[in-house]
């Protein structure tokens, strides 16, 4: 996508508005995307707001982690439209091999969105309990959120895996997604209950 036709370029307004459309993108891997970025971003705010309240050296390892990691789960929201885009153009052109490769591309964007949110995810679980009690809320909440990105972009996967080429590819797509969901699950149990 160009600078000027990305996600992050438009309103938030005009990004729900396109979401409702009933055009093919955005769908649910950008807004996947999007979510789990926004998520991340309370982590941040929470971990911000604790350091400044006094300064903790595993807090600050943790805020320079989702700092380094904020704005990368959002740059698949592009990633994912123009995947999906070139996925269609593909198939509609009827070219055997540009549509294996937009598909591969197509399932791969939601899988590498997945890591990403799960690295959130762990960053998130580690941070909640090194904050302030008055924004624990916020990493909490921006913990679900990522989970919910993650889960989203892995429903994204069940999507596209049909169209993969190869029973190899399916399974192995198949595989790693079960292993993401898993993942992220177990994250986020230990969140919701610490003494797991």
């Amino acid at each position: 996508m160009s600078e000027g036709h990305s996600v992050w370029a438009q309103p938030l307004a005009d990004f729900r508005t396109a979401a409702a459309a009933d055009n093919p993108t955005p769908g649910c891997g950008a807004a996947a995307a999007v979510t789990a970025d926004i998520g991340l971003a309370l982590v941040v705010k929470g971990l911000r707001i604790s350091e400044a309240h006094g300064s903790d050296a595993a807090r600050r390892q943790l805020m320079q982690q989702a700092e380094a990691l904020l704005g990368r789960p959002g740059t698949f929201a592009d990633d994912d439209m123009q995947a999906f885009s070139d996925y269609l153009s593909a198939a509609r052109d009827g070219e055997t091999a540009d549509k294996r490769a937009a598909a591969r591309q197509a399932c791969a964007v939601p899988l590498a969105l997945a890591h990403c949110c799960l690295e959130a995810l762990d960053i998130a679980v580690d941070a909640w309990p090194r904050t302030a009690a008055t924004v624990q809320s916020d990493v909490q909440a921006g913990a679900i959120l990522i989970h919910a990105g993650l889960s989203a972009a892995l429903i994204n996967v069940d999507a596209d895996m049909p169209s993969l080429d190869s029973a190899a590819a399916r399974e192995q797509a198949g595989q790693t997604r079960q292993r993401l969901q898993s993942d992220g699950d177990a994250l986020l149990r230990r969140l919701v209950d610490p003494g797991r």
